[in-house]
């Protein structure tokens, strides 16, 4: 009688129930997280059974409290994961990606972005918290009349311990199977929706803690990246001759990142007028790389920036731009400062968004021009409009030390595309006006507009025949919620084709040398990461530490992005999926062996990591002299 009573002191009936109920309303939420992953996802018997499991244990953990403490340690549990769902689904409707706790030193980056959070919220959204109330009610009553705080019970403790490493049983069971079909899956997390979908999304979460905590005990052979990533590149094959090596040299550099801009809307119209006339007139009277694919990961414009200016690819986990800003690179700034250029990077955002104030010198730029310098008389979405931001740098422009290096990033074309009406040029939409689809365009109407003002004006300052002028996308501004809009915009059927979609996210990618020098059309694949070499054997000079292609000395393209998957101009290969698709057909077939470019694409990535997180371009340099 004694030891039941002391069992029923120890495992309350009432709080037993209460933890039944959070776990439940926990697995719920990451249920419905999987399904908007894909439907039918939880199928797996035992990766639902590793869901629950994970949820149950964590809704258990209130119970080692203090009694009084329990139903504010549950809601506490409620809340977080709760938030953590919320997260999740508003990176997915962004980035079409998960959260990961690397993220969190983003948090400051938050503030300038309000516009696009709150845009992503969705009414639904409100579904999540439904139970947060009613939890809290329970609560109160089952655990609010408690006042004591009596001695831990160690007996209690343990056996909530064991019965949460029992709990957990599941996961290490579905980690274990998943690391024998993808290995290595879990150390880079390259592909988080993928691991999700095979863990269940709230143990994606709880692998993500475990790779984040554990990451700083993996123990690296020192010297090994430094031999292999040099030898990698002691032993590319250099051509014999360079087409168009030095065309441009002497001549200045100006590249315009634009943002959020596409290619589908080149030599498009709407209502009888084109979306993008100066673009097309640029790509007309120059280089136009038609299959120009973006190959960001989670920092978006910082990525890009970051694959342009220096050939590797972006940081394996979080950001390069915010974890190494302390890091030496070789860039087109350092590379053209060697031959006496001036550098400078020129954005109406303030210095501090995607930590650029320290980055930039980093890059080699000499001068950083933000909102802090420009005139900030006319604001559109996160910052300066770009009729103003142009308008304002070709004085600077004018002034600056030539020859030189102009690095521009422009703004207003940001997402979500609720600028101001009065101050975009009007597009006859029809159906499309009031879509997201519709206030993109538009945006990238009044873009298309600044760009052509600031070409009139190089032309009328003497610059335009003096420069070599780039322009290319940095990331889609569309998301998978504007598939429909878009298919129809197109005229075609459908885009939720994996490789439809692909295609409809590429970027553009135009060059203008002086006086129009050098014209055509290439249709090769490229990426981001090929516009630092290409530039660079224009402008005669080398990216010594790119692991880009100079497109113009290319015999076939070769794109390699960030999740491990890699296409060229026949086929897009998806290892952690075991697809291949036919990128002419749209047709796909399971991955057999090992496919040509597998290993290339792996070690290219491995490489480009070892030189980030080692710090390892000085050393490089030295092996090159």
């Amino acid at each position: 009688m004694v030891r039941i009573e002391s069992l029923k002191q120890r495992f309350d009936s009432k709080e037993l129930a209460l933890t039944g109920f959070l776990a439940l309303a926990v697995s719920l939420k990451f249920v419905g997280l999987n399904n908007v992953l894909m439907r039918g996802s939880l199928e797996d018997p035992l990766t639902l059974l590793a869901l629950m499991g994970t949820s149950l244990a964590l809704a258990s953990l209130p119970l080692l409290l203090p009694r009084r403490f329990r139903g504010a340690g549950m809601l506490f549990v409620d809340f977080w994961l709760t938030v953590l769902v919320w997260t999740d689904l508003l990176s997915l409707r962004y980035y079409s990606d998960l959260f990961t706790l690397r993220n969190l030193g983003l948090g400051t980056q938050l503030s300038a972005v309000a516009d696009s959070v709150v845009a992503l919220m969705e009414p639904k959204d409100a579904l999540l918290w439904i139970d947060f109330p009613v939890l809290g009610y329970l609560a109160f009553r089952v655990t609010g009349r408690y006042r004591s705080l009596p001695a831990l019970d160690w007996g209690r403790a343990g056996a909530l311990l064991l019965l949460t490493a029992i709990l957990l049983v599941p996961f290490g069971l579905r980690v274990q199977r998943f690391e024998k079909t993808c290995p290595g899956a879990l150390a880079s997390m390259w592909d988080r929706p993928a691991v999700a979908l095979s863990l269940g999304s709230l143990n994606y979460h709880l692998a993500d803690l475990l790779s984040v905590a554990t990451e700083r005990f993996r123990v690296r052979k020192p010297g090994t990246d430094l031999e292999e990533v040099a030898g990698w590149f002691h032993g590319r094959p250099g051509a014999e001759v360079q087409r168009y090596h030095g065309i441009a040299s002497g001549k200045n550099l100006i590249v315009i990142q634009v943002e959020a801009l596409q290619a589908f809307v080149l030599n498009r119209s709407v209502g009888g007028f084109e979306i993008t006339p100066n673009l097309n007139r640029l790509a007309r009277r120059g280089l136009n790389f038609t299959e120009t694919y973006h190959q960001t990961a989670m920092g978006n414009s910082a990525d890009a920036e970051f694959l342009v200016n220096t050939g590797l690819f972006p940081a394996p986990i979080g950001v390069a731009y915010t974890r190494y800003a302390g890091n030496e690179f070789n860039s087109i700034a350092s590379a053209l400062k060697a031959k006496g250029y001036s550098t400078i990077a020129l954005h109406g955002d303030r210095p501090g968004f995607w930590n650029r104030a320290r980055m930039y010198p980093s890059l080699s730029f000499d001068r950083f021009v933000s909102n802090r310098d420009f005139q900030v008389d006319s604001i559109i979405g996160l910052g300066l409009s770009d009729e103003s931001f142009f308008r304002q740098s070709l004085p600077i422009l004018k002034a600056q030390k030539k020859p030189f290096y102009a690095f521009l990033i422009t703004l207003s074309s940001h997402y979500p595309f609720n600028m101001d009406l009065d101050k975009i040029p009007e597009l006859p939409l029809g159906e499309l006006a009031g879509t997201q689809l519709g206030n993109y365009l538009r945006c990238i109407h009044y873009a298309d507009a600044q760009i052509g003002a600031f070409v009139e004006g190089l032309r009328r300052e003497g610059l335009l025949d003096e420069s070599v002028l780039a322009i290319y996308g940095d990331h889609p501004g569309l998301t998978v919620a504007d598939r429909q809009d878009l298919a129809r915009f197109l005229g075609v059927p459908d885009l939720s084709d994996p490789v439809a979609w692909k295609k409809a996210q590429k970027i553009p990618f135009i060059v203008r040398l002086p006086r129009g020098r050098l014209r055509g059309q290439f249709s090769l694949a490229a990426g981001q990461i090929d516009i630092g070499p290409t530039l660079g054997n224009l402008m005669g000079t080398d990216l010594v530490t790119a692991f880009g292609q100079d497109l113009l000395n290319a015999d076939r393209g070769f794109v390699v992005f960030r999740n491990g998957s890699f296409l060229d101009d026949q086929a897009w290969v998806l290892p952690e999926q075991d697809l291949v698709y036919d990128l002419r057909t749209g047709q796909s077939r399971p991955l057999s062996g090992a496919p040509e470019g597998l290993a290339r694409a792996r070690e290219k990535l491995t490489l480009s990591d070892a030189i980030l997180q080692g710090n390892l371009i000085p050393k490089l340099n030295a092996s090159f002299q």
